[in-house]
């Protein structure tokens, strides 16, 4: 899949309908799997590996880049192209309802989350904050079901239970590695802001996802901007090969292709399996962070690891049935789905 591919994105992810199959997937009781097609599941590789160098990326940008002014010079970047593409392939800017989403969407995804991230990651390292990016799923069913879009599934609490099982290990074995805990609890926090802004985007009408992320970018760049501003930091550019290099691949291959992954995968699954991304990706940063960054992998990390992959495939990608709809869905012909996401 080239750059190219990635940012066109076809018009059957506007609406979750009109993508085949996308409703019948979920909600059919015949259906053995919920996983999606294997377009939309290519596509959730791509975001997994793109996901996978971010907190990397970010950290190396902190050489020389203040936290708060470094996303927001990325994404006020990435929101000037996502507008340029707008303005070239003509594509209508959200309106009523669709509108309040999109920007609840970037309020959220890129706005706040970000926020909390950004300082997050000052005191924590790449991998360590990736493992904690697996709370995401286990907060998605949560917020899914209070809104009312996805019933709760045994197997994917389990699953993320196991998530978060690893994540002790981890942060346990890490402990005498001077971890700070007020900047966990940020990324935990910037974690349910990420969670919480997919199940907007399953809840509100859907509009363009280059339209959603071009208004998402601009309120996340403003937010941070201002938070920079406050915090007094310093706006420079910076002079090191290697800062310009992760602030490239930050700018186009995560807050531009990434964001548009994520939002096509989005509207081609459950908020809850979609979430999963969010906990394959720290096998990806493991590699590259001690590669890149050099950050020693110890055993309970390896531990941790793989209590987090096991709740991916217990929670996410193992096939299981779904629970049968209400009797009155079932005495009549064609009867609507008791939820509009199904079992997950």
């Amino acid at each position: 899949m080239t750059t190219e591919q990635c940012l066109v994105i076809p018009e059957d992810v506007i609406d979750v309908q009109a993508a085949p199959g996308a409703e019948s997937m979920s909600t059919s009781p015949g259906k053995a799997s919920t996983l999606p097609d294997t377009k939309t599941l290519v596509a959730f590789g791509f975001f997994i590996l793109f996901a996978g160098g971010a907190s990397v990326a970010v950290r190396i940008t902190y050489g020389e880049l203040p936290p708060f002014y470094g996303g927001a010079a990325r994404f006020a970047l990435a929101g000037l192209v996502l507008w340029l593409l707008m303005f070239i392939r003509k594509i209508p800017f959200p309106r009523g309802q669709a509108l309040l989403g999109a920007a609840l969407f970037g309020l959220l995804s890129v706005g706040l989350a970000f926020t909390f991230i950004a300082w997050g990651l000052v005191e924590t390292p790449a991998s360590t904050y990736q493992v904690l990016m697996a709370l995401v799923p286990l907060l998605t069913i949560f917020f899914a079901y209070f809104h009312g879009i996805e019933r709760i599934r045994w197997q994917g609490l389990l699953g993320s239970l196991l998530a978060v099982g690893g994540i002790a290990v981890v942060v346990g074995g890490a402990s005498g590695e001077g971890l700070s805990l007020p900047h966990i609890l940020a990324i935990i926090v910037g974690g349910a802001c990420l969670a919480e802004a997919g199940v907007i985007a399953k809840k509100f009408p859907r509009s363009h996802p280059i339209a959603t992320n071009a208004i998402a970018m601009t309120i996340g760049s403003l937010l941070l901007g201002t938070i920079s501003l406050l915090a007094n930091e310093s706006w420079v550019l910076p002079k090191q090969v290697d800062t310009w290099l992760a602030f490239g691949y930050l700018v186009v291959f995560v807050t531009i292709i990434l964001f548009l992954l994520y939002l096509y995968v989005l509207g081609r699954w459950t908020a809850s399996g979609t979430s999963y991304g969010f906990v394959i990706t720290p096998l990806i940063t493991i590699v590259i962070a001690s590669l890149l960054a050099g950050e020693q992998i110890t055993y309970s990390f390896i531990g941790g690891a793989v209590l987090v992959l096991a709740g991916v495939l217990v929670g996410a990608l193992l096939p299981s049935k779904p629970p049968q709809p209400p009797e009155k869905a079932q005495a009549g012909t064609g009867a609507p789905a008791a939820s509009g996401e199904g079992a997950d």
